[in-house]
């Protein structure tokens, strides 16, 4: 939380363009997200409010947590929106399913605050998966993350349950992958296939076995396929795995980028499902 006194009576819009760094547009966006409000009254403050001399203006900095349906809103500014999906839900449209994806409710939900905003996913989940997926919110800014995403995503972690124990508590897998004419992964025996590697670390163990895992690479299916082949499938994975439960045990649980634009990290962070734990001994 910020807060500011005014010492001279003006326009708010001018108060704080000479009293912080932000832009114009950083401005209208924190007003239309209600955080800039006059401390006492709490009066939220629009474009053309007019503070006086001795009041104090407070911006709030907090990201507080909202909806957009049953999808959580993890953080949201003029420039970022980061969303919580849930598994089951395509990240875009198919041919098949144009409506109910995560594409759709989120950019509906950007268009009921301002007609004229837009949003742009930057990376994509499995269907099946849940978890955390960065929107931009202008295509300059989205095409400087995908085009360096490897280097501007410094942390990618996951959390998965799969099936047994491991006699391994943590390790590196690196393998090599190929896709088939069905559009099934496979690891390669060759190095012919497109590189992937993988770290773990075993977090609790019962019946099966929940797992940190941290990327080093972003390939199709990569996650799936390389614990499939250590025999260790990750639970509801009837693709890879063929083993039955309600949802695909793999939840994108952390994401740290490194701003391409300010040069600064920006960590977020999503809950595990309750019911990780529960599958641990089902």
């Amino acid at each position: 939380m910020i807060t500011l006194t005014v010492h001279q009576e003006m326009n708010i819009m001018d108060f704080l363009l000479q009293q912080t760094n932000y832009s114009k547009k950083k401005i209208k966006s924190l007003m239309r997200y209600k955080a800039i409000t006059l401390q006492g009254g709490n009066r939220t403050l629009a474009y053309d409010s007019i503070v006086k001399k001795g009041q104090k203006v407070v911006i709030s900095t907090e990201k507080k947590e909202t909806k957009i349906g049953n999808i959580d809103i993890v953080y949201e500014d003029d420039r970022y929106l980061v969303v919580d999906k849930p598994s089951g839900m395509l990240t875009i449209s198919t041919d098949k399913e144009k409506n109910r994806t995560l594409y759709h409710f989120v950019r509906e939900y950007i268009k009921s605050k301002d007609k004229k905003e837009k949003i742009f996913i930057v990376h994509r989940l499995d269907r099946e998966t849940s978890g955390l997926v960065l929107f931009a919110k202008s295509e300059k800014l989205k095409q400087k993350l995908q085009e360096k995403w490897e280097e501007v995503a410094l942390v990618r972690e996951y959390t998965a349950v799969v099936g047994g124990t491991l006699t391994e508590k943590e390790g590196r897998l690196v393998h090599y992958l190929k896709e088939n004419t069905q559009h099934k992964v496979y690891v390669s025996n060759s190095e012919s296939g497109k590189l992937a590697v993988t770290n773990y670390q075993v977090l609790y163990e019962d019946k099966n076995t929940m797992l940190r895992i941290w990327l080093e690479t972003g390939r199709k299916n990569q996650i799936r396929v390389q614990l499939a082949y250590l025999n260790h499938p990750i639970i509801g994975d009837k693709k890879y795995g063929n083993i039955s439960a309600k949802r695909l045990y793999l939840h994108a649980s952390g994401l740290v980028i490194l701003d391409p634009e300010t040069k600064q990290k920006m960590t977020f962070v999503s809950k595990v499902p309750r019911d990780f734990k529960r599958a641990l001994s089902n």
